[in-house]
């Protein structure tokens, strides 16, 4: 009886999943939400520039999610929903180039709520990803997404201005958080030192002399 060939690996999905479970994700889309933050809080700006960065800001975090979801931890429910969530946030970033949507109105319809459904799928996620070093991180996150979101869809018809500072301080807040997250992630995950070379052992006979 002929044995049953082992099951070949998947080179892209391996390599997708590293990347995934990598708490340089993490750092690297709270360092874009502080970029993005830093310029959408620069005074002058229009509804055309502001529509520019926080697609920008969508597209790149669309596609971050998507990578995310391939992760190992986050089970198949979990990859379903990152997954969901990427392609939901690509398509409200690349809805927000177009010149008619344009406005505050719209823009504020828009990212905030993407950001309530992004930050519900993220605290379900980290709740169903079980215990860990950064589970608190990745809730509050979910939860500055949430009530951000909620804001911008209270007040859907604020000024330019109001919207700008909004959404900035929004995003600057949480860039911090996420770069916190991965940070503690990253440390949680590193290996423990190794002893340095040369160093003497604990010897268990003590420190007796030769018994002769």
């Amino acid at each position: 009886m002929e044995a049953a060939d082992p099951p070949q690996s998947d080179p892209l999905g391996e390599s997708l999943e590293r990347v995934g479970r990598s708490p340089m994700l993490t750092i690297a889309a709270g360092a874009l939400s502080i970029v993005i933050a830093v310029l959408v809080l620069v005074p002058a700006n229009t509804a055309v520039v502001i529509a520019w960065l926080f697609a920008v800001q969508m597209v790149v975090t669309g596609v971050l999610q998507l990578v995310a979801a391939f992760a190992g931890d986050a089970g198949p429910g979990g990859r379903v929903l990152l997954g969901l969530l990427g392609a939901l946030t690509i398509l409200v970033g690349l809805l927000c180039l177009r010149a008619p949507l344009q406005t505050a109105l719209v823009l504020g319809l828009l990212i905030g709520a993407t950001w309530v459904v992004g930050g519900v799928i993220g605290i379900f996620h980290a709740i169903n990803a079980g215990p860990g070093g950064d589970r608190g991180w990745r809730i509050a996150s979910g939860l500055l997404f949430v009530i951000g979101g909620t804001v911008v869809l209270i007040y859907p018809g604020a000024s330019l201005v109001t919207l700008t500072w909004l959404l900035g301080i929004v995003l600057l807040v949480t860039g911090v958080v996420l770069i916190a997250q991965g940070l503690f992630a990253r440390r949680s995950t590193a290996p423990p030192p190794s002893p340095a070379r040369g160093a003497p052992r604990w010897d268990p006979r003590g420190s007796a002399g030769d018994p002769r």
